[in-house]
């Protein structure tokens, strides 16, 4: 009997299991990169909210926002979630006020990967929705 002939040349497993995993790692990083980019719009938002509000600048609005969070406990971003939800008062902020009640009151925990809020998940998701239609 004749040997068989070579197998003819092919990417290996090894090289698709790393071309994979960069796949897998460079997808988690663009969510990342969204998700970062989300919190930034929400707090420019409220940051915009309170230079409507106090009649001052940016900068101001920012130190405000910032010692404010502090006073509170709570991150900038989750106290951005509550000025642009407090002066939405539309009907997103209802229906994720009441989303956030029931689920405080299940058995799951309510806060994401980074510890943030259902409300701030769900403002940022909003804010991502909004900026989605300005590109």
């Amino acid at each position: 009997p004749r040997p068989a002939p070579p197998a003819a040349p092919g990417p290996s497993s090894s090289t698709v299991g790393r071309l994979a995993a960069t796949v897998k790692r460079l997808r988690a990083e663009v969510r990342a990169a969204q998700a970062e980019a989300d919190g930034r719009a929400l707090v420019e938002l409220a940051k915009g909210v309170m230079v409507e509000r106090l009649r001052c600048g940016p900068a101001q609005a920012a130190r405000q926002l910032n010692e404010l969070a502090a006073q509170a406990g709570m991150s900038p971003l989750e106290l951005a979630a509550d000025i642009v939800n407090q002066a939405a008062r539309d009907q997103v902020a209802r229906v994720a006020g009441e989303f956030v009640e029931r689920a405080d009151a299940g058995p799951e925990d309510t806060a994401g990967p980074a510890g943030n809020s259902v409300a701030v998940r769900l403002r940022t998701a909003e804010c991502a929705a909004l900026a989605a239609s300005d590109t």
